[in-house]
């Protein structure tokens, strides 16, 4: 699709949300998702998106009531991404987004007795400045990952990662032949 075309899609989506759902939306410059994203804002939300925010295929945002969302500049995210806010989540200035990213500063609670439960916690999440996220990862809550970072396709990632970081899973592949196997 022509980006002039998802531009201004955009601009009417967003005035839409603004005007209906979230008051306190903030666009600056340039966004172009694509036209089958999914934006899911509750009223009592802040949502603030920089300039040059680039999508690529699916991408689903969803932000309950009192939560934030923050998007810097020059971010780029590419197909199957998906942000579920309940409390906070920050992404900087200058970041990539590999295929099917998920990041989610929430999780249902549950106990012995009642199982999983329709209630949640949450706790934030930030994104430094100029970081790649690689292809599958999950980022949970409470997870603050500094400037500069690389993640390695495949990760789940919750905690603290220090800036200019390379993160990769050790995953090993166990191979034997099928008749050996028992």
């Amino acid at each position: 699709m022509k980006p002039y075309i998802r531009f201004i899609v955009n601009k009417i989506r967003f005035s839409f949300i603004k005007l209906f759902k979230c008051h306190d939306l903030k666009t600056k410059g340039l966004q172009l998702f694509s036209l089958n994203s999914k934006f899911i804002i509750d009223k009592n939300s802040s949502v603030s998106l920089g300039d040059r925010i680039i999508n690529d295929g699916r991408f689903t945002a969803i932000v309950d009531d009192n939560a934030e969302l923050y998007i810097g500049n020059n971010v780029y995210f590419n197909e199957g991404n998906m942000i579920s806010a309940k409390s906070f989540v920050k992404i900087g200035e200058g970041c990539q987004f590999g295929p099917n990213v998920k990041i989610f500063d929430n999780n249902h609670n549950f106990n012995a007795i009642e199982g999983v439960l329709l209630t949640h916690n949450s706790s934030p999440i930030e994104i430094g400045k100029n970081c790649w996220i690689g292809t599958n990862c999950v980022i949970l809550k409470g997870t603050r990952i500094g400037d500069n970072c690389v993640i390695a396709a495949g990760c789940i990632i919750k905690g603290t990662i220090p800036d200019s970081s390379i993160v990769s899973s050790n995953v090993s592949l166990n191979i034997k032949p099928i008749e050996d196997r028992k």
